[in-house]
């Protein structure tokens, strides 16, 4: 067997952990099963739906269902976006991209460095990034092995396993503190934390205010909690086999790009102050709002009167340059009048590639 084919076998059952990882939020029971996870629906900004060719990653072949998810995913097209491959052309050292676009596997990194036993950080390391990409080729962007291979080829997750005996194609797995542990956010943060181009490195709001400490992470958030079998395959006999469902995490990253989800990043509240009317927003976000130099979010706060007559209306635009910080509040203050009874709400997402600003909130609030 080649050594393509010996790591495209590697990654046979990568779901028995990635999926699931030691849950910081979801509060679920264990007799209690998990709610529905809300699908994310991404707005249209000229990205195409998933990753083509997706299925032919290794993992697939046991893992169908998870690189699904992932394949509709920036991470999935972190390489072949047009908008990224643009911008190379006018970088005169695009290499310097390629770290976060089509990064080496984490574990061999800095990461690994840190959580490796001292004995195994001495001496010479492999070229890992030149191996990785001969069978992960950069059209895969940031795929499985980017968060979850170690060093000698074992997967990492928060479940240990024992399957590589018994199934055919099975890799060896070990449970790591990284995936559910005190190190949770490290993979995220990784990259997360730079600045470059319209990129904000948003990691370092999380770091700089110990969002960590307050139960809060990245996964919690943009990985929504499952609860399945994460792999399929065959026995060493060639009959069929599939892995006992558990609780996990969504690879179908929801991002601002989805309205739903971005609404759940703004807590509103409407009341009535000294001096006029107060709209209360709230970031309930572990980072700045918004986190990208393209993204800006427009709040229109209309005071309606008892006839549901608009009697008065302010608008408020929260961007790069205005931006609303960690557990940040604002003030969006319309003037002083009795004859307002409800406030309407309507706030919009305007980013680069969509032809019109995208509606995520729309409500009215009782004063």
């Amino acid at each position: 067997m080649t050594q393509l084919s010996l790591k495209g076998a590697a990654l046979g059952v990568l779901g028995l952990f990635v999926a699931t990882v030691l849950t910081l939020t979801s509060g679920a029971q264990d007799d209690e099963p998990l709610p529905p996870p809300h699908i994310p629906a991404p707005a249209d900004d000229g990205r195409p739906d998933a990753l083509e060719n997706a299925d032919q990653l290794a993992c697939a072949g046991c893992h169908a269902t998870i690189v699904d998810e992932w394949a509709g995913t920036l991470h999935a097209m972190a390489w072949v976006d047009e908008r990224y491959q643009t911008a190379m052309q006018k970088k005169r050292k695009p290499a310097s991209c390629q770290g976060c676009h089509i990064p080496e596997p984490i574990f061999d990194g800095a990461i690994g460095r840190k959580l490796r036993p001292r004995a195994e950080t001495e001496g010479p390391r492999p070229d890992t990034r030149a191996e990785a990409l001969a069978w992960n080729p950069r059209h895969f962007g940031i795929s499985c092995v980017t968060c979850h291979q170690a060093p000698d080829g074992a997967m990492l997750g928060p479940y240990a396993s024992s399957t590589e005996d018994e199934i055919s194609g099975a890799h060896a797995s070990r449970q790591h503190e990284a995936f559910g542990g005190t190190l949770a956010n490290a993979l995220c943060i990784n990259c997360h934390r730079t600045n470059v181009g319209p990129v904000i490195g948003i990691a370092k709001d999380f770091e700089t205010t110990r969002q960590a400490e307050k139960g809060l992470s990245c996964v919690g958030c943009h990985m929504a909690p499952v609860e399945r079998s994460m792999a399929s395959g065959k026995d060493k006999e060639g009959k069929p086999w599939v892995a006992p469902v558990r609780e996990g995490r969504s690879h179908a990253l929801q991002t601002p790009r989805d309205p739903v989800f971005l609404a759940e990043a703004f807590g509103l509240d409407a009341r009535r102050s000294k001096v006029g009317i107060d709209l209360v927003v709230t970031n309930q976000a572990g980072h700045r709002l918004p986190g990208l130099r393209t993204r800006s979010m427009t709040f229109t706060v209309t005071g309606y009167n008892e006839a549901g007559e608009a009697v008065a209306q302010i608008e408020r635009e929260y961007a790069s340059d205005a931006y609303l910080p960690v557990d940040g509040v604002s003030l969006i203050s319309l003037e002083s009048t009795r004859t307002i009874h409800t406030v309407g709400v309507r706030a919009v997402h305007d980013w680069h590639g969509v032809d019109e600003p995208v509606t995520f909130i729309d409500e009215r609030l009782e004063l």
